[in-house]
C-alpha cells in the first residue's frame, strides 16, 4: 500500500485505517514534539496531490477489507488539509462504505472558508491547540511567519459554528512549556469559546524533534485534566486487538516504522503478533541496517529512515 497504512489500534479512534494525503513532511508547522520528524517543506499553499490514486487504492482495499474498521482516518506524513482533493476523497469514501471518516489536523488552515467546506462531510475532526498564549504557541508549533494564534482560534470557532459533526480537540501538554497555571487558564478560556465535543490531552510519549518537548507523568496529566474540567480526558492506551495475521513481510515492518517510531510492544499490538517473535524480527532488521534503535524516556523505539519516499516521486 502506498497511501494507506494499518489498520492500526488508535487510542482515540479504535481500529483505524490511515490514509496519507500529503508527501512527507509538508506542513505549516514544525512542532517540537512531532513524532514524524522535522518539517521538510513548511508551507501554507494547498495543492493537488494524487487524489485519483488515493481513491483508487481506497476502493481496492474497501472492496474486500480484511477486518472491520472503526474509522478511516485522513492523516499521515503531513497536514492533510493541504491536499486540495480532500473533499473529493471524503465524498468517495462515503460512497464506498459506512465506516465513519475522521480527520487529524493541526487546524492551521481552518480559518479558510474553502477548507472548512471541504471537510464538512467528515464524521469527526480532531484538531490541535497546544497553547492559548501567542509566544508559547510559536515556541511549540513553530508556525510560518505571518500566521497567528488568533487566526487559528477563529478558525476553530468558525468550524464549531458550521460543522455538524464531532470535534475532538487535542492538546499536547509539555513539561515546562505549557503546563503552568497561566497557560492552562488561558486554554480553559479558549476551550469554553470553541466548545469542542471532547478535550483530549496528550504528552510526548514517543521520540520528538526537540529535546525541549518533555512529557508529564500520569499523575501530572490527570491534574491538568482536572484543572481544565469540561470533560477533559487524558488519552488512554488502546486495547490490544486480536489478529489473524500470522506472516508479515520485512517490508511491512519497515514501512510501518518509516511513519513513526514504535516500541516492540507497539509493533506487536498493530500486527497482532507475539511479542517475542516481533522482538526477534526487529533485532534482525536492526542488524541488517534496515531499521535503527534508540532509547527515549526509558523506552526503546525502532525507526526506519527510507531514502526517497515513493509517495513523493514525481511530485
Amino acid at each position: 500500500m502506498i497511501f494507506l497504512f494499518g489498520p492500526v489500534p488508535s487510542r482515540r479512534l479504535g481500529r483505524s485505517l490511515g490514509v496519507d494525503l500529503i508527501p512527507r513532511k509538508f506542513c505549516p508547522y514544525d512542532c517540537v514534539y512531532c513524532e514524524v520528524g522535522p518539517t521538510t517543506r513548511q508551507t501554507l499553499d494547498r495543492f493537488e496531490y494524487k487524489t485519483a490514486a488515493i481513491i483508487q487504492e481506497l476502493r481496492a482495499y474497501l472492496a474486500n477489507p480484511p477486518e472491520a474498521l472503526d474509522y478511516i482516518t485522513l492523516a499521515g506524513s503531513g497536514e492533510p488539509t493541504l491536499n486540495l482533493g480532500i473533499g473529493k476523497i471524503i465524498a468517495a469514501i462515503k460512497e464506498m462504505t459506512d465506516t465513519p471518516v475522521a480527520i487529524l489536523t493541526n487546524g492551521a488552515l481552518l480559518h479558510l472558508e474553502e477548507v472548512r467546506r471541504d471537510v464538512l462531510a467528515a464524521d469527526v475532526i480532531l484538531p490541535s491547540l497546544d497553547s492559548a498564549i501567542e509566544e508559547t504557541w510559536r515556541s511549540i508549533n513553530k508556525p510560518l511567519p505571518g500566521m497567528s494564534l488568533t487566526q487559528l482560534i477563529e478558525g476553530l470557532s468558525a468550524l464549531r459554528r458550521e460543522y455538524p459533526g464531532q470535534i475532538w480537540l487535542e492538546i499536547m501538554i509539555l513539561k515546562g512549556l505549557n503546563d503552568t497555571e497561566a497557560e492552562l487558564e488561558a486554554l480553559r478560556r479558549v476551550i469554553d469559546k470553541i466548545t469542542p465535543d471532547k478535550v483530549q490531552l496528550n504528552t510526548a510519549v514517543r521520540p520528538v524533534v526537540d529535546a525541549a518537548a518533555q512529557p508529564l507523568s500520569e499523575e501530572e496529566m490527570q491534574a491538568v485534566a482536572a484543572f481544565l474540567g469540561a470533560g477533559a480526558q487524558v488519552i488512554a492506551s488502546s486495547p490490544r486487538p486480536a489478529s489473524a495475521e500470522t506472516a508479515v513481510s520485512d517490508a511491512r515492518f519497515i514501512e510501518m516504522l518509516s511513519r513513526r517510531p514504535m516500541t516492540a510492544a507497539d509493533v506487536a499490538e498493530v500486527l497482532g503478533l507475539p511479542l517475542n517473535l516481533v522482538q526477534e524480527r526487529l533485532k534482525r532488521l536492526c542488524a541488517s541496517g534496515a531499521i535503527s534503535f534508540s532509547r527515549y524516556q526509558d523506552q526503546g523505539f525502532y525507526l526506519s529512515q527510507p531514502g526517497k519516499d515513493a509517495r513523493t516521486a514525481g511530485f
